[in-house]
This record gives C-alpha cells, sequence and structure tokens, in this order.
C-alpha cells in the first residue's frame, strides 16, 4: 500500500491521518467488513433473476435499482443487530450453527432475489449457491489466529477442508447442470485454494488465501454483470486497509500471506 511505503508509522503525516481516520471509529463499529460477504450474497440472489431473464446478460448497468438500494443498507444494519448469533468468521462449533448460517444466507440471496418473482426455477439455481457460500463459511470457521501462540494441527482441519473441496465441485457441477457460468466458473475457480491447503504441508498462508479469495472470486465475477457493484466494494475496500492502517498500524482487509512457516501437520 502506498500509505505505508510514503508515510511510515511514527511520522507527523502518520500522526495527523491517524487523528483523522479516528473520525471513522463510529462507521468500524458496524464491522463494515462484513458488508463484503453480505453484498455479495445479496447480489448473487439477484443474479439469479436475472439470468433466469437472460442468460447472456453482462456489465448491466440499469441492474441497480431503489429495492436492491433499500436492501444494500437494510442487511447489514440488520446483520449488525445479529451479530452475536451469525458471525461467520467465528469457530463454529455444531451442525446447528453451520445451519443457521446456511438459512441467513438463503434468505438474503432470496431477498436479492426479490420474493414477489421467486418461482421454483429460482430455488433450484439457488442451490449451488447455497452450497458454495456453505464452503466459505466452513473456511472461516477454522481458527488461524496464532496470536497467543496457540499451533493449529493438519489432522485438525483436513475434514473440513474435504468437506469445502467437496462443497465447492458440487456447486460447480451444479451450476453447469444449470447452465449457470457464473456460479459454476467461481466455484472452479476457488478450488485449487482449498485444495492446496488440503494437500501441501499445512502452512498459514494456505488458509489465509482460502479465506480471502472464497469472498474475493464471487465479488469479482458478479461485478462483471453487476459493475455498480465495484462502486461499493473498491471505496469500502480502500477506506477499510487505511483505517485500519492508520489507526493500528495493520493493513487489513489485504492479500498479503504470512511468511512460509511450516505448522504440524
Amino acid at each position: 500500500m502506498l500509505a505505508e511505503k510514503y508515510i511510515p508509522k511514527g511520522t507527523n503525516g502518520y500522526k495527523n491521518l491517524s487523528r483523522f481516520f479516528k473520525n471513522f471509529d463510529k462507521i468500524f463499529t458496524l464491522k463494515p467488513l462484513r458488508w463484503f460477504p453480505l453484498w455479495t450474497v445479496l447480489v448473487a440472489g439477484n443474479n439469479i433473476s436475472e439470468h433466469l431473464n437472460d442468460r447472456w446478460f453482462y456489465w448491466n448497468w440499469s441492474s441497480f435499482n431503489l429495492y436492491l438500494l433499500f436492501l444494500l443498507v437494510l442487511i447489514p444494519y440488520v446483520d449488525n443487530r445479529l451479530k452475536s448469533r451469525f458471525d461467520f468468521a467465528s469457530q463454529l462449533s455444531s451442525i446447528t450453527d453451520y445451519l443457521k448460517c446456511v438459512v441467513y444466507a438463503s434468505i438474503i440471496m432470496l431477498l436479492g432475489s426479490n420474493p414477489l418473482s421467486i418461482s421454483l426455477a429460482t430455488l433450484i439455481h439457488s442451490v449451488p449457491y447455497v452450497l458454495f457460500f456453505l464452503s466459505g463459511v466452513l473456511t472461516w470457521s477454522i481458527n488461524i489466529d496464532q496470536e497467543n501462540g496457540e499451533k493449529f494441527y493438519k489432522k485438525d482441519i483436513y475434514k473440513l477442508l474435504i468437506i469445502v473441496v467437496a462443497l465447492s465441485l458440487l456447486a460447480s457441477f451444479l451450476g453447469f447442470s444449470n447452465d449457470d457460468p457464473m456460479i459454476s466458473t467461481v466455484a472452479a475457480v476457488y478450488i485449487p485454494f482449498p485444495l492446496v491447503a488440503l494437500v501441501f504441508p499445512a502452512a498459514i498462508r494456505h488458509l489465509q488465501r482460502s479465506r480471502s479469495y472464497v469472498v474475493f472470486i464471487p465479488a469479482m465475477f458478479l461485478s462483471m454483470r453487476f459493475p455498480w457493484f465495484l462502486f461499493l466494494l473498491v471505496p469500502l475496500f480502500v477506506l477499510s486497509r487505511h483505517y485500519f492502517y492508520f489507526t493500528s498500524g495493520k493493513i487489513y482487509p489485504t492479500f498479503k500471506v504470512d511468511t512460509p512457516e511450516e505448522v504440524s501437520s
């Protein structure tokens, strides 16, 4: 990030900008980083409806409407009120927790597709999306925080990684069967990331990439159909990186991964 290079920590410029970015503290109490997956699930639902109307639609600016704008604002607000129950980044501990996340994502996606226009075809086409988003929830449920000195072991995560790969494969296959190039391609492009984490020696960097790209890949592919989506994602991404850098000294979110330190097998 250019700010890190030209405004290093400890300089007067850094201190001045730190005071400026403190003004965004209230916004970040809403946990806007969660908006990335929430918005992606919502737009994915709208993508299903648009796809059923026109399988070939692409780079469609007119897809943005007041209904979507309302949901793009409402859902993060509601999610913030429910954050104690539905935390995608937490360590999920039971099948019930996973089912809650699936139901939660399904509701958001169906809202995005407009409940008034839901049909059997909508439900059928939504299945691979739900499976892929479940693989994302499973990926984020793997605790890779080692700041407290604890280590994770390959034997503790390989079962989840197998499920993630299997769900992604199934999502891609079902998307292909539905003649849906969006989810079939998104899932296929993502598969190598958890597959590497599963097959190669255990390392934090593999899981970090799996986490980042399970959100980034569908968001970018959806932006090719909904170009206005970039005007939500990019400003939030840039603002978040600068906010965390100037308030905590850490650049986040980031695609940078930790050094290749091997962990226990």
